[in-house]
């Protein structure tokens, strides 16, 4: 699903030059639950944006299923991350003038489709993630849990491949992050690839793989052992 070959990203140049990430190889299966974590500056959210295609690697080439993606136009990368790729953020990016239903709505109309089909399929991700009874109220009527689940939802809206989350409960009490990190885990199954950015090792290992990041560089990758059956 995603292939990083000797990628690498530097900041700035000369002196002042940064190295965000240092050369690096990743390869993730289809289907996985993988979580980054790792201090601040790590590289771990410059990793997720080149991953996402929001930030385009300095030297290297990245890989999502059999497309390079390396030196696609902004035009096609727009493209490919709107039908590809989900993105859920720690702040959530609603708009603040629309309604939780037409939040969700959004990349469906985007993409061309009807109001009356793009707003059906909004309704039934809204009641999976609970809030349908909210779909007419605008962010700023919604706690911090309820905007997180219809960022999720709005992520969801395409059935993308892959789903990004940086940080996605590191705005949240502990009992709501609990309930979205339940959410999130809730959509890996053979066809989704999860990948999540967080500073919490205890979050992290809620995962099936967890990336360990240090100065730009995977300190750690290891496989987490399934839960024992109760």
């Amino acid at each position: 699903m995603i292939d990083l070959q000797g990628v690498s990203r530097t900041y700035g140049e000369g002196a002042g030059a940064v190295e965000a990430l240092r050369p690096l190889d990743l390869h993730i299966e289809a289907g996985t639950f993988v979580t980054v974590v790792g201090a601040s500056g790590s590289g771990k959210s410059t990793l997720l944006n080149i991953i996402g295609l929001l930030d385009t690697p300095t030297a290297g080439r990245v890989f999502l299923g059999d497309a390079d993606v390396t030196a696609l136009n902004d035009d096609k990368r727009t493209h490919l991350r709107r039908d590809r790729i989900g993105f859920v953020f720690q702040f959530f990016n609603l708009l603040p003038t629309m309604t939780a239903i037409e939040n969700v709505a959004l990349p469906a109309r985007l993409a061309g489709q009807s109001q009356r089909g793009s707003h059906q399929r909004a309704q039934e991700l809204l009641s999976r993630v609970g809030l349908v009874q909210r779909m007419d109220h605008r962010p700023d009527q919604l706690s911090g849990g309820e905007m997180q689940r219809v960022a999720i939802a709005r992520a969801l809206m395409l059935d993308p491949p892959l789903l990004l989350a940086d940080e996605p409960t590191g705005n949240l009490d502990s009992e709501t992050g609990r309930d979205i990190l339940a959410l999130l885990r809730g959509e890996k199954d053979g066809k989704r690839t999860i990948v999540m950015v967080t500073h919490d090792a205890e979050v992290a290992a809620l995962g099936d793989r967890i990336i360990r990041m240090g100065d730009g560089r995977v300190l750690g990758d290891s496989l987490i052992p399934p839960p024992a059956d109760s």
